[in-house]
């Protein structure tokens, strides 16, 4: 009996044609690609074009500073008040102790001579405490002097006694109220003698307090007066007074800033820096600025965390002798080292990183086009940027601004 044989469902032709079909479609899919892919036509005068290089790199930054002394001192009232008198004017120099203004409170001023009247009346009245002591620890020790001399009298007549009792020349009666004599005088100045030696003690641990409580209260009584002359504002050191400008009648308040002094010892450059930078930027970095054609070699010498509206402060000193041509309040623009120099990967800063933020580039490929490229951009300094992924050597791309054509693949540059 024959067995029919079933006709295979994916015959050979057929596979043919569904292979060719989807070629087709392929072909079809990329011509449409080509045929749809965004290009810019741009004339080569419009742009700029750059070259991919290998060179020295160092990570840099800069920032603005301004120029200041490197000590500065604080003028602050030590009570509040109203200006009555000013004796000296903004921006000159001062000498230390020198009158600078002086504040009027009368409600104050009258506590202080309060106080000053109190304290007065309490030292009085130590001295007095003092003195009394001292006049009873005399007495007493001229009591125990008494003893000893009355002591010295019995004794002798005691031992004349004695020797005439034994002879019989005086009754024993008159003897033995000598003998009771002399024994209560010996009693007498014992006791005293004691009495004299624990008071000496007490009396010295009590004048001892009393002279320390003394010494306090005169110490209280000198702040008193020094804060009362304190109304007078004088100058602590010496040096360029700078931000004075009080105004007769003006109140301040307590330990409020007057005036600054700019001692004139040295000068130092303080910087404002972006918080990006806040781990980066560490004490003995280098930094540099240029006056007057020549590079002035800094050194930063203290980091202030203290992050404000997005940024933080640095001081810089001078690593050389300051310029003579320095002055305070100038405002210099700072090349701030953070790295060592090394070789990498370097492209020019330029427009193009407003458009991707550095992500893109439009590489030229040597057919008058430039086409988008991904790149990844690493550290940066002024002038460059370090280029870690996308880019060789050699090549060369558009730096100058994307704005015109930023939505677009490939750009065809006409000559």
């Amino acid at each position: 009996m024959d067995k029919k044989i079933e006709q295979s469902k994916w015959s050979r032709k057929k596979l043919l044609y569904i292979g060719g079909g989807l070629t087709l479609l392929v072909l079809l899919l990329l011509g449409a690609n080509v045929i749809n892919r965004k290009v810019y036509k741009i004339d080569a005068s419009k742009i700029t074009v750059k070259e991919v290089i290998t060179d020295d790199f160092q990570d840099a930054i800069l920032i603005d500073g301004d120029v200041e002394p490197i000590n500065l001192v604080l003028v602050n009232t030590i009570e509040g008040g109203t200006v009555e008198e000013i004796f000296i004017e903004d921006g000159v120099y001062v000498e230390k102790g020198t009158p600078l203004l002086k504040i009027g409170n009368p409600t104050v001023l009258l506590s202080y001579l309060g106080q000053e009247t109190a304290i007065s009346e309490q030292i009085n009245n130590l001295r007095n405490l003092k003195l009394s002591l001292e006049k009873d620890q005399r007495a007493l020790e001229e009591s125990l002097i008494d003893s000893e001399n009355d002591l010295a009298d019995s004794r002798r007549a005691y031992k004349t006694d004695s020797t005439l009792y034994k002879k019989h020349v005086i009754a024993k009666n008159e003897f033995i109220d000598r003998e009771k004599n002399y024994e209560y005088l010996q009693n007498k100045r014992n006791f005293l003698k004691g009495n004299v030696s624990k008071s000496v003690k007490d009396t010295r641990a009590q004048l001892n307090q009393i002279n320390q409580s003394i010494s306090r209260m005169s110490r209280n009584l000198e702040l008193i007066h020094a804060n009362i002359e304190n109304m007078l504002i004088k100058a602590p050191v010496s040096g360029r007074l700078s931000s004075f400008d009080p105004v007769i009648g003006e109140s301040y308040a307590r330990n409020e800033t007057v005036a600054k002094i700019d001692v004139l010892s040295g000068f130092k450059i303080r910087g404002s820096v972006d918080e990006f930078y806040l781990s980066t930027v560490k004490p003995n970095q280098l930094a540099r600025f240029s006056l007057n054609g020549k590079s002035i070699p800094l050194k930063v010498k203290k980091v202030l965390p203290e992050v404000t509206n997005g940024r933080f402060q640095v001081e810089l000193i001078f690593v050389e002798e300051t310029p003579e041509s320095i002055a305070i309040g100038q405002s210099l623009q700072v090349r701030l080292e953070l790295s060592q120099t090394e070789k990498a990967l370097l492209i020019p800063k330029g427009a193009f990183f407003q458009a991707y933020g550095g992500q893109f580039v439009f590489v030229l490929n040597g057919n008058g086009e430039a086409e988008k490229r991904s790149i990844r951009i690493g550290r940066q300094n002024p002038l460059y940027y370090e280029v870690l992924e996308g880019l060789s050597e050699g090549e060369r791309f558009i730096s100058s601004s994307y704005s015109t054509f930023k939505n677009y693949e490939l750009i065809e540059i006409n000559q």
